[in-house]
């Protein structure tokens, strides 16, 4: 059994994690003056998405899995939107010109990750290797997640026939 303490700060933990960073990352997209550090971002990341793979595969009979999913499914999503504030700031080139649109930053992040790679927006040239780093990051993000559903849905299952061969 959990102390309270335990709870209160798993508590804590979990309103930070789906309530204030994907507010603070929406937010960046269309707030300017805010400087981002990318580097602590994808850590911050890619620490929750592979901890949360983790509890995934590691703790089957946990009842927590689909906590465990939303979580990668918002690092996912904070991803896109942090990767997109970074394109807004510098800007995009289109057709010749550079855009510092959020909305076409935002397309530009969810194009990049996916690795669709339309080619109406291109990164500006510093940023050229930074959305090659965004389009692995996808590569690996989104199979992982793919693999995690499938894997409890199969857990989900083996359970029920168990526990029907039990009766």
């Amino acid at each position: 059994m959990p102390s309270p303490l335990a709870k209160s700060l798993d508590m804590i933990w979990t309103v930070i994690i789906f309530i204030i960073v994907p507010i603070v990352y929406t937010a960046l997209l269309f707030i300017e003056e805010i400087e981002i550090n990318l580097w602590v971002t994808v850590f911050f990341i890619s620490t929750v998405f592979v901890t949360s793979l983790w509890n995934v595969f590691n703790d089957v009979n946990n009842e927590h899995f689909g906590f465990q999913l939303s979580k990668m499914v918002l690092s996912i999503y904070v991803t896109l939107f942090a990767f997109a504030a970074l394109y807004q700031r510098a800007g995009l080139m289109h057709y010749g010109e550079i855009s510092h649109e959020p909305i076409d930053a935002l397309y530009f992040s969810i194009v990049t990750w996916t690795t669709l790679g339309y080619g109406d927006f291109h990164p500006v040239e510093s940023l050229r290797l930074l959305a090659a780093f965004q389009a692995l990051l996808g590569t690996l993000f989104i199979p992982l997640l793919i693999a995690a559903l499938l894997f409890s849905v199969q857990e989900k299952a083996r359970e029920k026939i168990r526990a029907s061969h039990r009766k």
